[in-house]
């Protein structure tokens, strides 16, 4: 590091404003960074328990080695004019993100999905929080002199950095996320990051901040004029939800619906009717009970479950989904227009308070990798069956492995609903891929016999026949390895964390890596 002139021994009033507002705006920045950091990576590898779990490993380092530094570097320069530096170049390092993105998590993918989490969160985002977290032991230094007391100094240093910490979470997920696509939140970051520095620059009396300014209009003007990278000349949209990244795309004659990097839906683009094995064999459900008048989908997807219901069986069909870009893209790109009501909330939120009756219901939700654990608990799976009709059914999706200890989902899964229902059935519902596979369960008060085999449709009799020849039954010795679910004790994704990592690299592998940015 240069060598610095004489530090200001008393700060003057403005230069202690500045420094205090500057650790407002660091607070919140860093909370900015940590939880915009899952979207960067999530592409590639998900928002699964390994995603987060690396996140956080990386924002401890990363505070943990910036005290440490920060500490030292207050003790041995003391300096208004390194605070300001050290705002500079955490702005520059935000800015290196959307740079560097793609070539990271591409270099990274080999390492698998924990380390590759891990070490794509290590190089794109502990580099800014390093240098954001040592502002605040040089904070102290730098204020305590001027309030000649180190006590006073450091609580109100944690206090303002603190409030500016949830000013951060609030804003990145309420707002920023939901508004604004990564690259810009995090070139708009960058800009504000590089004007604080240059202004301390200036406050320290060292000069005009001209290179300080540059940098920062750099910032400016990229931000101001970014656009959105298509990746591909068929990309049809990337949205960032309050839940996940949405992206749809037409890639070989079909549309896809993505959810940060994983496939939800797949259709033809003249048909949008699904291809997906499992969703196919869903409509047992329907067929099975061919007396039902009403049905009710939780989570929407793209909307093809529950417009084949309608189409294909005359079903009013009800759906719910927790995010409205969800339901927006359904009906925007795979021509989903129901004649059941849509209600935006969560599907647990929705089950608990509805006071309608349904022949039919269908759990498909995934955020990701993962399904919402509360969603598959004793509770849960009990009021699905109180909003049923006397014979009615329930059609339950999971992607799982199924044999050895990674079938503990589906098991515990299996476990919960036999603890309500008189009836469960599980079908493997799909093709395996290295032992992962959709496990489709159909629940009732009545039994459900394959009586009705014969009538299915032409476009999904051969993936039906498929389901109903791979029916699971577990011995009393393999449900030993499942849990039984309640809202006290739902571990779905620690139980799933093997099959979600296995989804992942399985997706890894097939999908080409330029669709999943």
């Amino acid at each position: 590091m240069a060598r610095l002139p004489s530090p200001v021994k008393t700060l003057s009033a403005g230069q202690t404003r500045f420094v205090l507002a500057s650790l407002l705006v660091t607070g919140a920045a860093t909370l900015v960074l940590e939880i915009v950091g899952t979207r960067v990576i999530s592409p590639y590898y998900g928002s699964s328990l390994y995603c987060w779990s690396a996140l956080i490993t990386v924002t401890l380092i990363a505070l943990a080695a910036g005290y440490s530094l920060g500490g030292r570097w207050a003790d041995k320069s003391p300096y208004l004019t390194l605070f300001a530096r050290l705002l500079c170049l955490a702005g520059a390092a935000v800015a290196t993100v959307p740079a560097l993105r793609m070539v990271v998590l591409q270099s990274t993918t080999p390492l698998g999905i924990q380390w590759g989490a891990l070490a794509s969160a290590l190089i794109l985002i502990a580099p800014a929080l390093v240098l954001l977290s040592a502002l605040g032991p040089l904070s102290i230094k730098l204020t305590a002199e001027a309030m000649a007391s180190v006590g006073k100094s450091a609580g109100d240093i944690y206090a303002v950095s603190t409030v500016g910490s949830v000013a951060g979470a609030v804003l990145a997920g309420f707002v920023l996320i939901p508004l604004l696509p990564l690259s810009q939140i995090l070139l708009g970051l960058s800009t504000v990051l590089l004007l604080l520095g240059s202004l301390g620059y200036y406050l320290s009396r060292q000069g005009r901040p001209v290179a300080q300014l540059a940098a920062a209009a750099a910032a400016a003007v990229a931000f101001l004029g970014f656009t959105p990278r298509r990746v591909v000349e068929t990309n049809v949209t990337v949205k960032e939800s309050a839940y996940g990244q949405i992206k749809i795309l037409d890639f070989n004659g079909k549309r896809y619906l993505l959810v940060n990097g994983t496939t939800q839906s797949m259709a033809p683009i003249d048909t949008m009717e699904s291809e997906s094995q499992y969703a196919q064999s869903m409509e047992w459900a329907a067929l099975a009970r061919p007396g039902a008048k009403r049905a009710l989908v939780i989570g929407i997807g793209a909307g093809l479950l529950p417009g084949a219901l309608e189409r294909d069986y005359g079903l009013l069909t009800d759906a719910v989904d927790v995010d409205p870009e969800m339901v927006s893209a359904a009906r925007t790109y795979f021509n989903y227009r129901p004649r059941g009501d849509i209600f935006i909330e969560d599907g647990r939120t929705f089950l608990e308070k509805t006071p309608r009756r349904y022949g039919a219901v269908f759990l498909d939700a995934f955020g990701a990798e993962l399904p919402p654990y509360h969603l598959f608990t004793l509770e849960s799976f009990s009021r699905m069956r109180e909003v049923l009709e006397p014979g009615g059914v329930v059609a339950i999706n999971l992607v799982t492995m199924l044999h050895g200890k990674g079938a503990a989902p589906w098991l515990s899964a299996y476990k919960t609903l036999r603890a309500v229902f008189p009836e469960v059935r599980a079908y493997q519902a799909a093709e395996a891929f290295d032992d992962l596979a959709n496990v489709v369960f159909f629940c009732s008060d009545e039994p459900l016999g394959h009586e009705a085999r014969g009538k299915a449709r032409p476009f999904i009799k051969k993936n039906l026949e498929f389901m109903l020849d791979h029916e699971l039954k577990p011995g009393v010795d393999a449900l030993d390895l499942g849990v039984l679910l309640s809202d006290d004790h739902a571990p779905m994704e620690y139980l799933l964390a093997s099959s979600a990592a296995r989804w992942r690299r399985s997706l890894q592998d097939k999908i080409p890596t330029v669709l999943l940015y």
